[in-house]
């Protein structure tokens, strides 16, 4: 059975994670809209901006992601290649330490009420990868609802 700690601390996280992928996609789409109106393009070139960084957002996280071999190789001296077994380190790739950016989204409510420790957070590459789905998400929404179509 969990206990309400642990569920308050999964909420938290779960909070944290989506503050984070809206900041990552309303930026996306900032940045989006003003390269469409620097080249005339609009809200079309936003949508399309949106769609290339997601998909790039979404390789990017995914490559992070991924875990570490159980093995290793090394090369002996008389130049065969001997397997060795790696023995779980417990790390997480690119560590958890507060960006600039991680600490300006801190700011936006509600997440100074509901914070978390950077070593509590859940990694940038699961952040990232939630983020990419809501850039593609925000981009599909754009063609689908509103319409924002070449």
């Amino acid at each position: 059975m969990t206990d309400t700690s642990t569920l308050s601390r999964r909420a938290r996280q779960l909070l944290d994670a989506v503050v984070y992928a809206l900041a990552v996609a309303a930026l996306v789409f900032v940045v989006g809209t003003l390269v469409g109106l620097a080249v005339g393009g609009g809200l079309v070139t936003a949508k399309f901006v949106m769609f290339v960084v997601g998909l790039l957002l979404f390789g990017y996280a995914t490559f992070q992601m991924r875990p570490d071999p159980p093995w290793d190789t090394e090369q002996t001296e008389d130049g065969k290649v001997r397997v060795t077994k790696n023995e779980p380190k417990g790390t997480v790739v690119g560590g958890r330490d507060e960006t600039r950016f991680q600490a300006a989204v801190q700011r936006i409510p509600p997440l100074p009420w509901y914070s978390l420790p950077p070593n509590e957070r859940l990694s940038i590459a699961v952040k990232m990868f939630v983020a990419s789905l809501a850039t593609l998400a925000w981009s599909f929404v754009m063609e689908t609802v509103f319409g924002v179509a070449a």
